[in-house]
């Protein structure tokens, strides 16, 4: 090989180490701040219970409040099953308590994330709560399960449900429930 072939060769190298070191550098300075700015399943829980007390209502039964923290497809159900539940003249629509707490109107005293597991683009967030002045015939009535789906860049709740196995529910079987038609027929 000619001494001006080998002197490419090397300048060709160095160039591509160059390109490789300087993407690597690029990567660490701009995709991972862009990556921690998406705010991770336990932030949402959290942000669901410190900011209950000023909600003035039970979690997800306003619809803008649905949209900021719901799947499009929990979302969409959800609207699906108030209709249906309005137009049976049902004045308190498809869910009727604080999936959050699993109550009627419960507030918590305190609260803890029992376990959170991400994987891919679903999540986990098991959480233990400390009720006020609220009394439950079992210990599992005060863990709830939130599933999540990262969508469109951000996690969402597709779906909530209880831990007590013999009472058990999920929001999802819930919605599903009530967006049939239940209407009475006159016999």
């Amino acid at each position: 090989m000619s001494k001006i072939a080998a002197n490419r060769q090397r300048s060709e190298t160095v160039i591509d180490r160059r390109a490789f070191a300087f993407w690597i550098v690029a990567h660490l300075l701009f995709a991972a701040p862009l990556a921690a700015e998406i705010p991770d399943p336990v932030f949402v829980v959290n942000s669901i219970y410190k900011g209950g007390s000023s909600r003035g209502a039970a979690f997800g039964l306003d619809p803008a409040e649905r949209r900021q923290y719901f799947s499009k497809s929990t979302v969409a159900l959800w609207d699906k099953a108030d209709k249906v539940s309005h137009t049976n003249g049902d004045e308190v629509g498809p869910i009727d308590f604080d999936p959050s707490t699993n109550t009627q109107g419960a507030d918590v005293k305190s609260y803890s994330i029992v376990s959170s597991k991400v994987d891919g683009k679903t999540a986990s967030v098991v959480v233990k709560l400390v009720l006020d002045n609220w009394f439950r015939p079992s210990p599992e009535d005060d863990i709830i399960r939130y599933f999540f789906v990262l969508e469109e860049d951000r996690w969402v709740i597709d779906d909530i449900g209880s831990t007590n196995h013999a009472e058990g529910w999920t929001l999802r079987e819930l919605l599903e429930i009530n967006s049939k038609d239940r209407t009475r027929t006159k016999e």
